[in-house]
């Protein structure tokens, strides 16, 4: 499972790269990521297009979100998501 998340997560990764998105790497099966936008508003946006993720705007991170690594089609479509919303 571990090499199968670490597989997704650069993935993940890799993406964040190519929209210029800060990200913090994490050994958790999460990625928080600085989307340079208002996180409650992408998360909103994304939560219409039936993806949840996590706003981090309560922590203090008002363009931050959180996202789970999840399945190779789980991950393709928030990303795909993600560039819509961005």
């Amino acid at each position: 499972i571990g090499a199968k998340k670490n597989f997704h997560q650069s993935i993940l990764t890799q993406e964040f790269k190519r929209l210029k998105l800060d990200y913090i790497p994490s050994h958790a099966n999460f990625i928080l990521a600085h989307v340079n936008k208002n996180a409650d508003d992408v998360f909103n946006e994304l939560l219409k297009k039936g993806i949840i993720i996590r706003s981090m705007k309560g922590f203090g991170l008002p363009k931050s979100i959180r996202v789970t690594i999840g399945t190779e089609k789980q991950n393709k479509r928030f990303i795909e998501a993600l560039w819509e919303t961005l």
